[in-house]
């Protein structure tokens, strides 16, 4: 008997809002601090101290917009896997892993946002500037190595012959999880790496809008919301 989350036209509506809404969230996440004069370069820990205390909405909102703009696109990812039949077996095993995996170093990051103000309520400078350098130069280098080239390379096979998506959303998807790894280790060695890795950020939320648009488009038609093979 096929699982009706498998054929729900319910179910791909709300993945596809889910991925449309992530993304936006994420991008709001990262391009804020442009706009509110953020210490990239860091900076003493008196400027930090300063810089801390008169943006401490910023800190806490930059964390939840990151959190919950991630846990919208991971379901987004686990509805496509769903989708495809494939949520049970080892691929979509690999999928959740690569999920959680995902969650656990964004929920991280974003403690060590909210560490920042909290530490400068409190008057440590040590805290405040351990705190901000970790979450400023770490999470770059630590996501595209791990977490997002599994879920990506696992959701590219698990879409590999369906038609849950547009044949090419497989392959690409499998295309961004090499190149996650590539910059990745790239960020390790070099600033250029680090721009790329950057850059890689804002290729999969392309990719995750692509994705969801095409699968509420398909939402539209019940032929299209099984998982043929083909």
């Amino acid at each position: 008997m096929t699982d009706p989350a498998i054929t729900s036209p319910r179910l791909a509506r709300v993945g596809g809002w889910f991925g449309i809404a992530g993304p936006v969230l994420l991008t709001i996440y990262f391009a804020a601090p442009a706009f509110a004069g953020w210490p990239y370069a860091g900076g003493t820990d008196a400027q930090l101290m300063a810089y801390a205390r008169s943006h401490e909405t910023l800190f806490y909102a930059g964390a939840w917009f990151q959190v919950t703009g991630a846990l919208l696109s991971v379901v987004f990812f686990l509805v496509l896997v769903t989708r495809t039949g494939k949520g049970a077996c080892f691929i979509g095993q690999l999928a959740t892993v690569g999920a959680a995996l995902l969650i656990g170093v964004v929920v991280i990051e974003a403690a060590l946002l909210i560490a920042v103000p909290v530490a400068a309520a409190g008057g440590s400078a040590a805290a405040v500037s351990t705190a901000f350098t970790l979450s400023n130069g770490v999470f770059a280098r630590v996501f595209p190595l791990a977490p997002a080239p599994l879920l990506f390379a696992a959701t590219g096979l698990a879409l590999r012959f369906t038609s849950v998506l547009p044949r090419a959303f497989g392959p690409l998807a499998l295309v961004v999880a090499g190149l996650f790894v590539a910059s990745g280790i790239a960020a390790i060695f070099s600033t250029a790496g680090l721009i790329a890795a950057i850059a890689m950020s804002i290729l999969q939320e392309v990719w995750i809008v692509a994705a969801a648009i095409a699968l509420l488009l398909r939402a539209r038609d019940p032929k299209g919301l099984a998982p043929n093979r083909g």
